[in-house]
């Protein structure tokens, strides 16, 4: 992989804030780190690469399916350089591609779970594993356990955001914001639907990943397509991830109609890193992300799909519409203490700097239990 401050997708994004925020707020004295990358990443470390270029970048490989092999090079090369660390972690999907070295590594190896799919192959696959001692893993919230419970976890750490880049906006704006992977999973329709329901203004921001078809994106805009004359829904992609904090800024409120188990929704804490609540249903890792009725609302899925006794009563698109409606008739006043506690939720739980020194502490407990 390619880390710098292009990157776009989302483990990238963790890996090039873990790296850089390791350097900016570690507290560990003697602690030093080496990056295995593309060696045109731009890192405030030591790089450790097999091509300059990430193999994402070259077609011929994208073209003929070879990218995996060129990972695997790297994870073999920082595997064969085993003597010069005390530990690796790994950042890689859901660690899974690395496994089969494990056995023959003599130091202890920390997989951070990522994009872990509820499937029985996964299940299959990592009970292949189980017996290796040096192998530890880090859920990204406690949600994500469910799919594999029996793993050696070491610890549940979210994600943080560094709070100098979102900056706290206390007013808002009058419109409702979504971003993410252009994918039905993300519930990118059912906010243009809600939003036309309601009559409200919306702004979604698209990320159209590497390979992805195009009928994609020309699917999302002929939702939005019927609604122009009436709507005032408008739909962008592939900006930048910190070119969006001004939208975050000066929205009313974020819109997450989420359709899959989400594992956590780190675009969510930059909403509210900047002061801007949520409204979203309660799948996966959410209902540890937003406090109900004080930095925004969770809603049940469907009547079939209970989750919890939240404020709004309705469940499925009437609930998203009732959310929405609260929370534009809210007076000025309790608006703005709800941003308020957008903002301090994410100081106390969702910092970048709690989330280096969890890193680091867990890092210097596995090296002493380990040896």
């Amino acid at each position: 992989m390619n880390l710098s401050e292009e990157t776009k997708k989302g483990t990238e994004i963790f890996s090039y804030s873990l790296i850089n925020n390791l350097i900016k707020y570690g507290q560990k004295k003697g602690m030093e780190y080496t990056a295995f990358t593309s060696g045109a990443s731009k890192l405030p470390m030591r790089i450790e690469s097999v091509d300059h270029l990430p193999s994402s970048a070259d077609k011929e490989i994208i073209d003929n399916g070879k990218h995996i092999i060129f990972e695997l090079a790297l994870i073999s090369k920082a595997f064969c350089m085993q003597d010069e660390f005390d530990l690796y972690h790994i950042n890689i999907g859901d660690g899974d591609i690395v496994l089969p070295f494990t056995p023959f590594v003599k130091k202890p190896i920390l997989i951070t779970l990522h994009h872990i799919y509820d499937t029985e192959y996964t299940r299959k696959y990592f009970s292949l594993f189980k017996e290796n001692r040096n192998v530890y893993f880090v859920s990204v919230s406690n949600a994500q356990r469910k799919i594999l419970p029996k793993l050696n976890y070491a610890a549940t750490i979210h994600h943080g955001v560094d709070l100098e880049e979102y900056a706290f906006h206390p007013t808002g704006g009058n419109r409702i914001v979504w971003a993410g992977r252009a994918i039905p999973e993300k519930g990118p329709e059912i906010v243009i639907e809600v939003a036309d329901k309601t009559k409200q203004k919306a702004m979604l921001f698209g990320i159209m990943k590497e390979g992805f078809p195009h009928w994609v994106k020309e699917q999302l805009l002929n939702k939005i397509l019927p609604l122009k004359k009436d709507s005032k829904v408008m739909m962008e992609f592939d900006h930048e991830r910190l070119s969006l904090i001004p939208y975050f800024q000066k929205s009313r409120l974020f819109l997450f109609p989420i359709q899959v188990e989400e594992s956590f929704g780190l675009v969510l804490i930059e909403s509210m890193a900047c002061g801007t609540p949520v409204v979203a249903y309660a799948r996966g890792s959410i209902p540890e992300i937003i406090e109900d009725g004080v930095n925004g609302y969770l809603v049940n899925p469907s009547d079939d799909d209970f989750r919890g006794d939240w404020v709004i009563k309705q469940s499925g698109i009437a609930g998203l519409r009732e959310a929405v409606d609260k929370v534009f008739s809210m007076s000025r006043k309790q608006y703005e203490e709800m941003r308020k506690a957008c903002r301090n939720r994410v100081e106390k739980k969702f910092s970048v700097q709690r989330m280096i020194a969890d890193y680091e502490n867990l890092y210097e407990k596995i090296i002493q239990v380990f040896n």
